[in-house]
């Protein structure tokens, strides 16, 4: 009876330090710094809640959305594949990326096949021969305004149309202190499957022309779970704003990990086998 609950015990500390990296969801990363008029660039870091795989693409536009009427980040067609604003992608390496990574979008660490890359040319569609009707459309980099900006990290299953069709939102960030639909380069609302606070994070940061918004991470120690970083990115209360001019930054911070699918289901094996044993042994006194 003794081996049998230190192996349950055994196979549960394995099973706590394995994550599922599987297709990514709403709140699997985050957007966790923000800087306009940035020096040499605009920029953002995002943040990992989960192990992601090895070639994960993960887009990022500042196009807003409209959850109504014409539905969609704006101004993007079939035909105008970037839509009024840019988009960019990170290609995760060949290594992967673990939870608790902080990536800048202006990093040199993050750019090479095997830590990761981004793209911020080239065209979004290269389809060839190119489809009918002609398309266009291309990478470019995101350009922030202080006075109001909204901010998507999704992955697309239409790789040469990724705003199109086939979205899966990840998280958003909006310094406007409001939600509306998409008709100026400073408006927006949340697309479909995020939820403000726990894969969205809304920020007053069109007063006194603030140029940054950062996570205070240094309010925190120690590690939590995916869920109580979630809420703590989402609380506008723990992001520093200011006017400052710098660049984001890489980063890192400490993630509990969640069982993975394979671990909780050797868990419930090795259970079942500890239950059928005690009934055995029952029978045989």
């Amino acid at each position: 009876m003794k081996k049998i609950l230190n192996l349950i015990a055994l196979l549960g500390l394995v099973g706590l330090g394995q994550t599922n990296a599987a297709t990514l969801a709403a709140g699997d990363i985050a957007i966790v710094a923000f800087q306009a008029s940035g020096s040499p660039a605009d920029s953002f870091s995002f943040a990992t809640l989960k192990d992601v795989d090895a070639g994960t693409i993960i887009y990022f536009t500042d196009n807003g959305y409209s959850a109504s009427g014409t539905v969609g980040f704006r101004g993007v067609t079939a035909t105008d594949n970037d839509g009024n604003e840019n988009v960019i992608k990170f290609t995760v390496g060949t290594g992967g990326l673990l939870a608790g990574k902080i990536v800048s979008s202006v990093s040199t660490f993050y750019s090479t096949s095997a830590t990761g890359m981004w793209t911020k040319t080239g065209l979004l569609n290269s389809t060839t021969p190119a489809p009918v009707p002609a398309q266009t459309g291309s990478f470019a980099s995101l350009a922030f305004a202080n006075s109001g900006e909204q901010l998507t990290a999704f992955t697309s299953t239409n790789p040469n149309q990724p705003l199109l069709s086939g979205v899966t939102a990840l998280y958003n960030f909006d310094n406007t202190n409001a939600y509306e639909a998409s008709t100026s380069t400073a408006t927006g609302e949340l697309a479909p499957g995020l939820v403000q606070g726990t894969s969205a994070v809304l920020l007053d940061g069109a007063v006194n022309t603030k140029n940054y918004a950062t996570f205070n991470f240094g309010a925190f120690t120690g590690s939590a779970d995916q869920a109580t970083w979630l809420t703590r990115f989402g609380t506008a209360s723990n992001w520093t704003l200011g006017s400052a001019i710098t660049d984001t930054a890489d980063g890192t911070f400490s993630v509990v990990p969640e069982p993975s699918a394979q671990a909780l289901l050797g868990i419930g094996m090795v259970a079942l086998v500890a239950v059928r044993a005690l009934r055995r042994g029952r029978s045989d006194s």
